[in-house]
């Protein structure tokens, strides 16, 4: 039986969804994890020794790829992770632990082989051109005894998960008798296993409850071209059959998704169009949000709608970026009005990185802000120009009593979040406590500190965290310098 559902039909049931209840949840990712890094510099010559630009070199960032991929989407969503995967005994895997453990990940799964590389792959990007890609990997089947200490870790962890998700890149970690048994020992568990496939032979994944494979990649495994839907639901019913899946998910890009079950097709066509700037990492944000929903005990319709939902965000962003919990909730609501650049704290440790992977240097700065005056317009403006991004903390209401007393802040909050949000200088905002500094410097590393001229650079909180990873303190000029409590007191005296 073969029919078709909207997503708005489909997605209706969700809309009181709880969302924090996937911080309940905890999943092994099981795959190959990668390093992407990229080297960001300037184009001002050709090379005398080749016809080839020479990239000076201004800066380099890295973020998690591959299985790591999957691994950002479902901490953005709240959800507790485990990893296991393979890596090299080298900087590459000191690097891909250091990410891990930013996101709050143990990184212990990653299995350590002194005779493989990492999987590296790294971008030489001048003036905003990707010049090369250079890829460092060691792509041969994982050695025996790696299958077998990754099994028997597996086996230790599945007491504690609600689901498996299987990141397959064919880099030799998920040999076929280690996918087998991972599957074999969380099936017999009750769990649900999510495998984003690789390859034309997809044998080892039988007996997984959905595998994700895109439009091409069915087509690879069925071993020809699949014309129109009916031919993709009748090869891809087929394949399921075949290898015993309880479901198969289909994305077909802008056309949406085909969930193939025993009791026929479900068609989730794309959300509203939108422009599509990147398709990169969106099958990622797919596995880990099917994973996560079935994990929290949706059932396959609902899963495969909401990772629709969740696609259609992630491809209006450019680059690899996740989908964040309050962007999910927001599109569940349909508030498509909401102020987006008022971000909690979570969120920026996931947007920061996409951003810096994106070539984005970060100016950061924070304060009171009570009674925003045109000092302030201008300390921020004039801050902007510094980078690519500006993200300002506001004190919270009670961290600005703590500082400057009894009677203040004069304007709440919220009213000052939205305040500077207005403001087109400012890309995020976000509320946090002062005591908090260390920590948020330390996640986000921006590239710039701002504070007011009028403040020693020697008493800028937070300047030799800055300072250890390279930033460096800005001190912006304030010619005209505006007492907000002597403001105050005039209001005051004048009101009386």
């Amino acid at each position: 039986m073969n029919f078709e559902l909207s997503s708005d039909v489909s997605l209706e049931r969700l809309r009181h969804l709880d969302l924090k209840r996937f911080a309940q949840a905890r999943l092994l990712v099981a795959g190959d994890f990668m390093l992407d890094e990229y080297i960001w510099g300037k184009v001002g010559r050709i090379s005398p020794e080749a016809p080839v630009v020479v990239v000076q070199v201004e800066r380099e960032t890295r973020t998690l790829g591959g299985a790591g991929n999957v691994v950002n989407n479902l901490r953005a969503l709240g959800a507790q992770v485990d990893v296991l995967g393979l890596v090299g005994d080298d900087n590459p895997a000191r690097l891909l632990k250091e990410e891990l453990v930013r996101l709050g990940v143990d990184p212990q799964g990653l299995l350590v082989d002194p005779r493989r590389q990492t999987t590296r792959k790294t971008r030489v990007v001048g003036d905003h051109q990707q010049v090369v890609r250079i890829d460092r990997e060691t792509a041969t089947p994982a050695a025996a005894h790696l299958y077998e200490a990754a099994s028997a870790l597996a086996a230790a962890r599945l007491p504690a998960l609600q689901a498996l998700v299987l990141s397959d890149y064919d880099k030799g970690t998920l040999v076929p008798d280690l996918v087998r048994d991972l599957i074999r020992l969380a099936r017999g568990r009750g769990l649900p296993v999510v495998v984003d496939p690789k390859g034309n032979d997809y044998a080892a994944y039988a007996g997984a409850t959905v595998v994700t494979p895109n439009h091409k990649e069915l087509e690879a495994a069925v071993g020809r071209p699949l014309a129109g839907q009916e031919d993709v639901v009748a090869a891809g019913q087929a394949l399921r059959e075949r290898l015993s899946l309880e479901a198969l998910l289909v994305t077909q890009g802008a056309s949406g998704m085909t969930l193939l079950r025993v009791d026929g097709a479900l068609r989730l066509p794309a959300r509203t169009p939108r422009e599509v700037f990147d398709v990169s990492g969106a099958g990622d944000t797919v596995v880990a949000v099917v994973a996560l929903s079935l994990a929290s005990g949706l059932d396959l319709a609902d899963a495969a709608a909401l990772a629709n939902l969740a696609a259609g965000v992630v491809v209006t962003k450019k680059g690899t970026a996740p989908i964040l919990l309050s962007e999910m909730e927001g599109e569940l609501r349909a508030h498509v009005h909401r102020e987006e650049k008022i971000v909690t704290l979570q969120d920026l440790k996931f947007i920061a990185p996409h951003l810096k992977a994106l070539g984005k240097r970060l100016v950061f700065t924070n304060g009171c802000f009570d009674l925003l005056h045109v000092g302030h317009v201008k300390f921020l403006e004039d801050s902007r120009r510094l980078g690519d991004t500006l993200i300002v903390a506001v004190d919270a209401d009670a961290s600005v009593r703590r500082v400057k007393g009894e009677g203040r802040p004069v304007i709440g909050e919220a009213q000052r979040l939205h305040m500077l949000a207005a403001l087109a200088a400012v890309d995020y905002v976000t509320l946090f406590d002062s005591g908090q500094l260390p920590e948020i410097l330390a996640a986000l590393k921006p590239d710039v500190l701002t504070k007011g001229s009028n403040f020693p650079e020697e008493e800028v909180a937070g300047r030799e965290i800055v300072a250890s990873y390279g930033g460096r303190v800005a001190l912006v000029p304030i010619s005209d310098p505006v007492s907000i409590t002597g403001l105050i007191n005039r209001i005051r005296q004048n009101s009386d």
